[in-house]
């Protein structure tokens, strides 16, 4: 039986990958002459910064990278990279973040910025997820005891930051909901455009 904590950790990924594509098939359709969703796109990127960003990649940096490193130096290199990329994904955001107000405020050169940059984004994240899952889970899975994976749930499982008394998995839902709100069909329960 495979550890909670994994679970988990796929069922944000696939929450997270759900995200990304909804910013994609957007960006395939205004390409095509789709009228640009506003309100939409600002609350995916607000999920990427609130979700995947401020909690899922931290507790994977702490917990479940740090549980690895302390088992065995042979993902070291592995672990280097995901960490990297996890540093590379806030600037990211926020260059899309400042192109979308651009693009908004009827700079044409700043939509094509933000077209390219949403998809190279969203490659960078998908391959991200699919070297998680595919290289480094195996790993984690040959290497971790139950107390590590335990561990690692506990962590995943928090949903309060006592500090700020923020519920980082509601803040997410919410954000997600809207997301399907607002997306048109076939990726959201909005109307079809």
């Amino acid at each position: 039986m495979k550890p909670e904590a994994i679970q988990i950790i796929r069922d944000e990924h696939l929450a997270i990958s759900a995200v990304l594509y909804s910013l994609r098939y957007l960006v395939k359709e205004m390409r095509k002459g789709a009228a640009p969703n506003f309100p939409l796109l600002r609350a995916i990127l607000d999920y990427i910064v609130s979700y995947p960003d401020r909690w899922h990649h931290p507790k994977e940096d702490k917990y479940l990278f740090a549980a690895v490193k302390k088992r065995t130096r042979d993902a070291d290199g592995l672990i280097g990279r995901l960490e990297r990329e996890h540093e590379m994904g806030y600037p990211m955001v926020e260059d899309l973040k400042r192109q979308l107000v651009a693009f908004q405020g009827g700079d044409t050169a700043a939509g094509e910025a933000f077209f390219d940059a949403a998809d190279r984004y969203a490659e960078l994240e998908w391959q991200h997820l699919r070297t998680e899952e595919e290289v480094f889970m195996p790993i984690a899975e040959r290497v971790l005891s139950p107390e590590d994976w335990a561990e690692i749930a506990t962590a995943f499982r928090e949903n309060d930051n006592p500090l700020f008394g923020i519920k980082p998995k509601d803040e997410a839902e919410t954000l997600y909901r809207r997301i399907l709100s607002l997306a048109p069909a076939p990726i959201g329960f909005g109307k079809a455009d």
